[in-house]
């Protein structure tokens, strides 16, 4: 039977059709190696150095009842870098030599296709083995995973080079995967954060900045403390202020899922929320870790060979190389 042009039976045929054509379009034009995304994996590379860089191994690997040992290595767990290099002797110094030098050519740039499954392994050992999270670790687990397939493809050198080539064509899809799950994973972890607060009655009734403000322990430093008691000790700014950080966050989970402009809006208030809990609450490494996400997330990835011709220090030496 012949479709009547115009008719809905028409309509539904040209639909999946349409559909699979843009989807195809997208997957062809898809470039995910901007600056922004390079920027971002240094920075998810840097943020887990700090934390080996600046914590002994008593402290990220403290030992318990629960835990004897400090090291957690039971299923799945056997598998990460400390457990395979052993909890004794020089065991935990080499495993964490072997961290900070993966994470160390993972921060410069150094060749990604081959840097992209040690720097997840690194991240998984770390949060594996550590038997109390610092809340960014999960986190970067899970991205450090999604950039594989995004970094698999990409053949050059220093991830700071020039785009001279589209991605292979086998690669694009598995990277525009990964690079939309990296959205979904910042829309998740933004969401649970927002919605989690509305069953907290002291974020519900706007109290929540204050007593975190004032903790002793996690609180804001104590001459920023001092500073802003006059402002803390009001409730006409800190019930607003309290509600404020909520709907960032939803804000966040909405932009981060739109287009580009959409999801520069959700880098700047992400890195601001970040950067502000970063300095108040003396969380470096977490709040280093969900900037990175964002980073990565907000990647333009626009069409591919757009950015083919960008110029960078390495691209001029190689142009005048071949000159001679």
């Amino acid at each position: 039977m012949v479709a009547v042009p115009g008719s809905g039976r028409e309509r539904a045929v040209r639909g999946p059709v349409s559909v699979r054509s843009r989807l195809g379009s997208a997957i062809d034009r898809h470039e995910p190696r901007s600056v922004l995304f390079a920027v971002g994996r240094s920075v998810l590379a840097g943020a887990q150095l700090s934390v080996l860089l600046f914590n002994s191994d008593t402290t990220l690997f403290a030992d318990s009842p629960a835990v004897p040992g400090g090291v957690r290595c039971g299923g799945l767990r056997s598998v990460s870098l400390w457990c395979l290099l052993g909890d004794q002797g020089v065991g935990p110094m080499l495993a964490r030599a072997v961290a900070i030098a993966t994470l160390v050519v993972v921060l410069i740039g150094a060749v990604p296709r081959w840097t992209c499954i040690p720097h997840w392994y690194v991240n998984f050992s770390l949060a594996a083995a550590m038997p109390l999270s610092n809340g960014g670790d999960r986190a970067a687990e899970i991205a450090a995973l999604l950039l594989i397939p995004i970094c698999l493809g990409d053949d050059r050198k220093w991830q700071w080079n020039a785009v001279r080539e589209p991605l292979p064509a086998w690669f694009r899809g598995s990277s525009q995967a990964g690079a939309l799950m990296l959205r979904v994973q910042v829309a998740v972890i933004y969401l649970v954060a927002a919605t989690a607060k509305l069953s907290d009655p002291a974020w519900v009734h706007g109290r929540a900045l204050g007593i975190v403000a004032s903790d002793p322990e996690f609180g804001f430093p104590m001459p920023v403390r001092a500073a802003l008691e006059p402002l803390l000790a009001s409730d006409a700014i800190v019930a607003p202020a309290t509600w404020t950080v909520i709907a960032v966050q939803y804000m966040i989970v909405v932009a981060i899922m739109g287009g580009r402009r959409w999801r520069a809006l959700a880098l700047v208030l992400g890195s601001g929320l970040h950067l502000a809990i970063a300095v108040l609450l003396g969380l470096p490494s977490f709040g280093l870790t969900m900037i990175a996400l964002l980073l990565c997330a907000a990647n333009p990835a626009g069409p591919a060979g757009a950015r083919r011709q960008r110029w960078s220090p390495w691209s001029q030496r190689k142009e005048e190389a071949r000159a001679h």
